[in-house]
């Protein structure tokens, strides 16, 4: 079978998996599909000198470096705190199944891929809204409990955030009709509302303004324009939630104190947790105060592979702390366990360093096309960020966002070459 075909059933077993499990195939093995023909198609198709040249390339020398430390940083941590070797291999295969992906995307798709990944994407969204409205009105279902063609609300949050990010810019490029664009957002704010995604109505917003910037050129109407939609999008959000939740619900999503509150309470359910148990808002202080304590592995932390959640594979940190502060529902702090301070902050420069890719062919560049790549890579590498501090994706579910990576590499990559062959 052709590589490209495979890679295809990667991107759908990613897109459906979800589905699958829910209505299918209830099998937590399912998942591991997507990584055998990953690895597989890397260990005979990939040699070495494609990663370290073509891909530096592509991405630039610095993040093939910070990678490479992280890496080989954690990996040796993870062998001084004597962590078993099985543990370090299911760390590493969680970790590098992704750039996997990203090399292998960026090899074989070119741009009409691309073409196909941006209409995938779409009507994938509109699926994804209708097994969620069956969900919601058949199968009364709702919050955590609803999850689409994914396995939760959680995997929902990214799809939509970048699904927002290739619906706005085919308006502003005119591609889709304003109507189309406007059941787009009232689809998002139901998706919202149904699995009680709150961070939706900050990010929704957010995702649609930074769009705006990087494609609309600003005049004195756009300022009036965008002022008008500050101070009118929370109460229209308020509206709109007014048809599903009361008053005092509403009030509480847009109250600051609130809003707090939310962010720092006890998550876990156990009250035997409820001194220890982390929050979006205290991850990553806990995480150091209470899991790692010590000078040595805050600054290091207990190597790669070291707070894997996997009933197999798992390590004596999992099984002490993960039913207490739940570390491994936050990206942050997960990172922070396996990889300290020193790694976390290596993490967050690849970040950085990846955004700051993608805004050099944005500014570089005035092909229509690359923009538009650059664009929307740009805008969802900060919003990792947003991500990450939401739930675990960027670490222990990070497929997606490699894939959108790549796929925005190879838009701007594959027309780069077109146009110097011209």
């Amino acid at each position: 079978m052709k590589p490209k075909l495979l890679l295809y059933i990667v991107i759908y077993t990613i897109l459906l998996n979800g589905f699958f499990q829910q209505y299918l195939i209830k099998s937590q093995y399912l998942p591991f599909i997507s990584d055998i023909i990953i690895f597989i198609l890397a260990f005979t198709r990939i040699s070495s000198n494609y990663i370290f040249k073509e891909i530096r390339n592509i991405t630039g020398k610095s993040i093939i470096f910070l990678i490479s430390i992280l890496l080989i940083f954690s990996t040796a941590i993870a062998l001084v705190n004597l962590m078993s070797p099985k543990s370090i291999l299911w760390g590493l295969r969680m970790v590098i199944r992704y750039f996997l992906l990203f090399i292998l995307i960026n090899r074989y798709f070119n741009i009409c891929d691309t073409i196909k990944f941006r209409k995938i994407i779409i009507r994938f969204f509109w699926l994804n809204s209708s097994i969620i409205a069956f969900q919601y009105f058949i199968e009364h279902k709702y919050a955590d409990f609803i999850g689409g063609t994914f396995l939760n609300n959680g995997e929902i949050f990214v799809f939509c955030l970048l699904s927002t990010f290739i619906f706005t810019k085919e308006y502003f490029e005119k591609r889709i009709k304003r109507n189309i664009y406007l059941l787009f957002i009232a689809t998002e704010m139901f998706i919202a509302m149904a699995a009680e995604i709150k961070i939706m109505y900050f990010t929704i917003p957010i995702a649609i303004y930074g769009v705006y910037a990087l494609t609309v050129k600003f005049n004195f109407k756009h300022i009036i324009i965008l002022t008008i939609a500050f101070f009118c999008i929370i109460p229209t959000m308020k509206i709109a939630m007014s048809l599903m939740y009361g008053n005092e619900y509403i009030d509480k999503v847009f109250d600051l104190e609130n809003i707090q509150k939310e962010t720092t309470h006890s998550y876990n359910l156990s009250s035997e947790a409820a001194d220890y148990s982390f929050n979006r808002g205290t991850c990553i202080e806990k995480a150091t105060n209470f899991i790692l304590k010590d000078p040595v592995h805050i600054l290091t932390g207990f190597g790669i592979g070291s707070g894997n959640t996997s009933d197999k594979f798992e390590t004596w940190i999992n099984q002490t702390y993960s039913g207490i502060t739940s570390y491994n529902w936050f990206t942050s702090s997960w990172i922070l366990v396996e990889y300290g301070w020193i790694g976390f902050i290596l993490w967050i420069l690849v970040l950085l360093c990846l955004s700051k890719r993608f805004l050099y062919f944005y500014k570089k560049y005035r092909n229509k096309e690359i923009k538009y790549w650059s664009t929307l890579g740009f805008l969802s590498t900060l919003s990792t960020f947003i991500i990450a501090w939401y739930n675990n994706m960027p670490y222990f579910n990070a497929y997606l966002i490699y894939l959108f990576w790549a796929i925005c590499f190879v838009g701007i990559q594959k027309q780069i070459k077109y146009q110097k062959n011209v």
